[in-house]
């Protein structure tokens, strides 16, 4: 289990600090540096440090933020199509990930109580159903959300990167003492880049029904959108 010191503090003023709009634009080309074809990240793994359990616990910090952010815009959403059932199950893990501290197994719940939100979002809002005025209200702290965890996914593609590069120059020695105490960085540092492609289509989406619905979305969303 690693110990994720102060967390709930970071993500509380992560809320507070994060503008809208930040960092939709360039999550298309983030999902492309996760999984090394973007050549702004390609940097030489000779060059990595290897990781330690400092790394580590920046890197969990920042998944566990993005996710916690993501985990508030689908509460929202899941409001806003009053989806009861979803919203409690959301709130109960953006709960679990405050805590103080963090496993892989607790961050492994939180992305499958996700995907089953976001299936259940991407249902409504492929029906397109009407929204009420207090609808609309949830869907945008939803947009507000979702933008502060692009912004923190951002960070993440480069920092997952890094320490997966730094895990390739552990020689065999190095993996077997301490390989273990870093199972959590390696299992994040595995699985961003698909939670950023995810990530960037969930946005995507969210930001293209808003704008049909005529739900108020941060002024230069749609400008970002055209670049992805």
């Amino acid at each position: 289990m690693i110990r994720t010191t102060a967390l709930a503090v970071a993500i509380a003023a992560a809320t507070l600090s994060m503008p809208a709009h930040a960092g939709l634009g360039k999550l298309k080309d983030l999902a492309g540096a996760a999984t090394g074809t973007s050549s702004s990240t390609s940097s030489s793994t000779s060059s990595a440090a290897a990781p330690d359990e400092a790394a580590q616990e920046a890197l969990v910090r920042r998944f566990v933020t993005s996710q916690s952010h993501s985990l508030q815009a689908q509460t929202s959403f899941a409001r806003a199509f009053g989806l009861a059932e979803q919203v409690q199950l959301l709130e109960a893990e953006r709960q679990a990930l405050s805590s103080g501290s963090v496993s892989v197994d607790a961050m492994k719940k939180s992305v499958s109580v996700s995907e089953a939100a976001q299936a259940a979002i991407n249902e409504r809002q492929a029906a397109q159903p009407e929204l009420n005025a207090e609808s609309k209200q949830h869907y945008a702290e939803g947009l507000v959300s979702l933008l502060a965890s692009a912004a923190e996914a951002q960070k993440l593609g480069g920092e997952a990167s890094n320490f997966t590069a730094g895990m390739k120059n552990l020689g065999a020695t190095q993996l077997a003492t301490v390989g273990r105490k870093l199972a959590a960085g390696a299992w994040v540092a595995k699985e961003s880049p698909g939670f950023i492609q995810s990530l960037y289509g969930s946005t995507k989406s969210a930001v293209t029904f808003a704008r049909k619905s005529k739900v108020k979305v941060p002024s230069n969303a749609d400008s970002m959108l055209d670049k992805l």
